[in-house]
C-alpha cells in the first residue's frame, strides 16, 4: 500500500465536535454523517472542534472507548487522525449495505443526510493545535507529518477491543 504522505502542500480538513473526533480518530467511527454531500475524495484532516456534544452523544460507546468521564478528556481544537475519504453515499443507502453497532450509534443516519466513508484512519500520536472552520477546509500539515502517525486503524479490531462486535 501506498504510503498516504507522498505529497506535499495543504490537505482538506473537516472540523467534528466532540466525541464524534474521538470516536474517528480511535477507528469506531468509519461514516461522518452530514446534511450535505461532498464530491472531494482524498486526504483530509480530522479535526476536534471546541464543541463538546455531552447530550447528543452515545455515552455507552464514548464510556467503553474512551472512558466514563470522556467529556473532560476528549481533546478540543486540535487534529486528531488524517484519513482518506473515499465516498459520500446518502445514509440510508449506508445503512441498508450494513453498518455495524459502533458505527450506527456513532452517526445520524436519518433520511436526507449523508454518509462520509473515511479509510485509513490514522491517529497522531500528539494532536497538533489547530483552530478549525465550518464544512471542509484547506490545512497544511508539518513536514514531517508521516513520522507523527501511528498506524491505521481497523475498525473491527477497534470494536472488538472495547467490546462492542463489528
Amino acid at each position: 500500500m501506498n504510503d498516504l504522505f507522498d505529497f506535499s502542500g495543504p490537505i482538506k480538513a473537516i472540523s467534528l465536535w466532540q466525541p464524534w473526533a474521538s470516536l474517528m480518530a480511535l477507528g469506531l467511527k468509519p461514516d461522518e454523517t452530514r446534511h450535505w454531500a461532498t464530491s472531494y475524495r482524498g486526504l483530509c484532516a480530522i479535526h476536534a472542534a471546541r464543541t463538546i456534544d455531552v447530550a447528543g452523544s452515545p455515552d455507552d460507546l464514548c464510556a467503553a472507548a474512551i472512558g466514563p468521564n470522556w467529556g473532560r478528556l476528549v481533546p478540543i481544537g486540535m487534529v486528531l487522525a488524517i484519513g482518506r475519504l473515499t465516498a459520500c453515499r446518502e445514509a440510508s443507502r449506508a445503512v441498508a449495505e450494513g453498518l455495524t453497532k459502533a458505527n450506527l450509534a456513532a452517526g445520524n443516519f436519518t433520511p436526507g443526510r449523508f454518509a462520509w466513508r473515511f479509510e485509513d484512519i490514522r491517529p497522531l500520536m500528539a494532536p497538533i493545535p489547530l483552530i478549525g472552520r465550518q464544512g471542509l477546509f484547506n490545512w497544511t500539515p508539518p513536514d514531517d507529518i508521516a513520522e507523527r502517525l501511528g498506524p491505521p486503524r481497523d475498525h473491527a479490531e477497534a470494536c472488538s477491543k472495547i467490546g462492542w462486535t463489528a
